[in-house]
């Protein structure tokens, strides 16, 4: 899937001139705008659902043969994740709000053919699950002691719902790097590959309800491209070691 969304980014990158400084060593692009890339959902009126956006942004640089370029990638990361639940007479429920982005890199020959993805392939910028969850009794109102007996019981109160949310907003910039490796000589655009997804999960039993909202989005960004030599095997795929 990513290699068809980066060739269909590739495609459309040939008719398009981007804002970017060029050498033969280095190359740079950057987004100022605030923000883009947006996917928003709203448990109120899509429950149990997810919602994904996606947009790109590439600089264009000259390979000579068997070279390595190094991309960085940084970006700014907006996450609005909003849970609330309420109810009353031990009605329980639960509301899961979710919102995360990533970002895959890939190198596509300006003069058409398949894009490389560099590696590690894709890459999760930022990403958050909040739930809440309760058992929720109620708030006891207007008590009154109706048949005069100098007791109050449950039977002489109004009971409302109780409500409880949780709203966390997060806005962060990060940073992660990416090789492309045994280049074939050209001219490439690398493109960066942005997506963000937001998505709810809502239960209740009783007399209960719950709901979830979640906004993900991307910031300022700036797509750095590097042409560099890896030392004789200095590019390794592997493990961390416990």
């Amino acid at each position: 899937m990513k290699n068809l969304m980066i060739g269909l980014v590739a495609a459309s990158v040939m008719l398009a001139g981007p804002a970017l400084a060029q050498s033969a060593k280095f190359a740079a692009t950057y987004d100022d705008s605030r923000f883009s890339v947006v996917s928003v959902i709203d448990s109120d009126t899509q429950p149990n659902d997810c919602n994904f956006n996606d947009g790109y942004t590439f600089a264009t640089i000259k390979v000579p043969q068997d070279k390595e370029l190094l991309v960085g990638v940084s970006s700014e990361v907006l996450l609005v994740t909003d849970t609330s639940i309420k109810g009353k007479d031990g009605g329980t429920a639960r509301a899961l709000a979710y919102a995360g982005a990533e970002v895959t890199v890939g190198a596509c020959p300006v003069d058409g053919g398949d894009c490389q993805i560099a590696a590690p392939g894709s890459v999760a910028l930022a990403d958050r699950f909040q739930i809440l969850e309760g058992t929720l009794g109620g708030v006891l109102t207007n008590c009154t002691d109706s048949n005069g007996d100098g007791d109050i019981d449950l039977s002489d109160c109004e009971l409302t719902d109780e409500e409880i949310s949780l709203v966390i907003d997060t806005l962060s910039s990060h940073h992660f790097n990416f090789v492309l490796e045994d280049m074939d000589q050209g001219d490439y655009n690398i493109v960066a590959l942005f997506g963000t997804a937001a998505c709810n999960e809502i239960s209740s039993d009783g007399d209960a309800e719950a709901f979830a909202f979640a906004v993900a989005a991307i910031g300022k960004s700036m797509v750095t491209v590097q042409q560099v030599r890896a030392t004789k095997d200095g590019i390794i795929d592997a493990t961390i070691i416990e």
